[in-house]
């Protein structure tokens, strides 16, 4: 009778722990998950910094007088172009129009009106630039775009900055895939070990109960 309840109590705190890692992971899973697009947001504000640091360089060199303003957009410009963080991610840059001025992975935009442009949910992302550098001066603007290579458009967070003196919106963003992609891959390896954890338990509750 003593055995039969040492093994009971012995299986009811391992089912009890059993239970409570099931309930907690999916907490711990969106908190993870939160964490990762939060680090990935502040990478992009420091990205456009970097961005907003050559724009001021350059106009600083027109302030001296060192270049005129038409020399130092079209250097600006040419820079910013050719920037990229983690291999493929890239800056554009817009006026307050919207008006392209320079987006490098869809060069025909360049020069374009954008005030009318929308993804396929009607969300005219451009004019909603404008408006949170107009209200903020700068911040996160959620929307759909095509990933370089592609013409699916896929969820898309971008962070925007204005330049006042010459009335520039810089930009840059994060595709939500992407991290959804590398939460699987964590998910996926903190599901396993909680299993292989799991069993290991259960084995030596087995084990335990009939010694």
């Amino acid at each position: 009778m003593s055995i039969s309840r040492t093994n009971f109590k012995l299986s009811l705190i391992v089912a009890i722990g059993v239970i409570g890692m099931v309930a907690i992971a999916p907490i711990a899973l969106y908190t993870m998950r939160a964490q990762m697009l939060a680090d990935r947001q502040a990478k992009t504000q420091q990205m456009i910094d970097v961005g907003h640091g050559i724009l001021s360089q350059y106009h600083k060199l027109e302030t001296d007088g060192k270049l005129s303003r038409e020399q130092a957009q079209a250097a600006a410009l040419a820079e910013i172009k050719g920037l990229r963080y983690d291999k493929v991610e890239y800056f554009w840059i817009n006026d307050m129009g919207p008006r392209m001025l320079m987006h490098p992975i869809k060069p025909e935009l360049d020069g374009k009106p954008l005030g009318e442009m929308a993804d396929p949910t009607g969300n005219r992302l451009f004019a909603g630039f404008v408006d949170v550098v107009k209200q903020q001066g700068a911040g996160f603007y959620s929307y759909l775009w095509p990933k370089p290579g592609f013409n699916q458009p896929v969820p898309k967070i971008s962070y925007v900055k204005g330049f006042e003196p010459w009335g520039w919106i810089i930009g840059t963003g994060i595709y939500l895939d992407d991290v959804d992609a590398v939460f699987r891959r964590t998910a996926l390896t903190f599901a396993m070990l909680c299993a292989v954890f799991i069993a290991l338990v259960l084995s030596c509750t087995y084990f335990i109960g009939r010694s």
